[in-house]
């Protein structure tokens, strides 16, 4: 199987894809921050024969080059109609691991006739991310995050003195260290966050979307998650019909490779 790289044209933007494998059903993928859409090519190999995959670069990452202020919700309809359309398919499935999770939810909430199946790996986007909406909606928030972008020695300093305390969460500080620390990280997400905020789900409705159009929905969770751990997922699927929950044996990182199997399993169909 080789990957075949295209672009697909939004207004002043163009989206980079890899398509991958031969199989008759379309899934549509979406990778987390600090990925781009080759991550999942090991999971394409397990299911080439049945699925075509369609692995997005989400802006800021990979080959997209994305010139818009903000991804907004019309334009991730239109780049997920013109797949859709390009495959000739009523319906696909659709796959997001972290940041790419949450982008799966909006598609869920605007267009949900649409989708047969979701697959939730980690899921951003299940409940409301104080930091993440006080970084990037509020504008004391925005001002605060800036700050920390231009000089993050200064509040790594803050959260050790809170991490002293058990005022911070062991894997949270380690996670925002790591981020932090790595220049090229730091300056990604100072971009990819920003232009990332006009996808915020209605949860609400994409649960009601799921019962209404009875979507597959299978949430995959990390036991040892710290970011977006497993409870997250079990209140997500609470009075959703068609949904359930795995727990894998694993932190975050839920596209490493030792895991494809297991993912694959959950997408292709069950044999005797």
């Amino acid at each position: 199987m080789v990957p075949i790289s295209g672009f697909i044209k939004y207004e002043d933007n163009e989206v980079h894809c890899l398509r991958m494998g031969s199989g008759p059903k379309l899934l549509i993928a979406f990778h987390g921050f600090n990925n781009d859409a080759a991550v999942f090519e090991p999971l394409a190999r397990l299911l080439q024969q049945e699925y075509t995959v369609i692995s997005v670069d989400l802006p800021g990452h990979g080959k997209t080059r994305w010139n818009s202020a903000y991804m907004e919700k019309k334009a991730l309809m239109a780049i997920v109609q013109g797949i859709r359309n390009n495959f000739g398919v009523e319906k696909f499935d659709l796959l997001g691991f972290s940041l790419g999770g949450r982008v799966v939810l909006n598609i869920l909430e605007l267009q949900p006739n649409w989708v047969d199946k979701a697959l939730l790996l980690a899921a951003d986007g299940m409940q409301k991310n104080f930091w993440y909406g006080l970084a990037t909606r509020n504008p004391a928030g925005k001002i605060i995050f800036k700050k920390i972008i231009a000089d993050p020695q200064r509040w790594i300093s803050k959260m050790a003195w809170l991490r002293k305390y058990n005022l911070v969460d062991e894997s949270r500080f380690k996670f925002a260290k790591t981020r932090l620390t790595d220049d090229t990280i730091r300056h990604q997400l100072s971009y990819v966050w920003p232009v990332m905020s006009r996808l915020i789900p209605n949860i609400n409705l994409v649960k009601w979307n799921i019962n209404k159009y009875k979507v597959t929905t299978i949430v995959v969770m990390g036991r040892h998650d710290r970011i977006f751990p497993p409870d997250q997922g079990e209140r997500f699927i609470k009075n959703l019909k068609q949904a359930q929950l795995r727990v894998l044996d694993a932190g975050h990182n839920l596209v490493q490779e030792a895991l494809q199997q297991q993912i694959a399993e959950l997408l292709l169909p069950k044999t005797d």
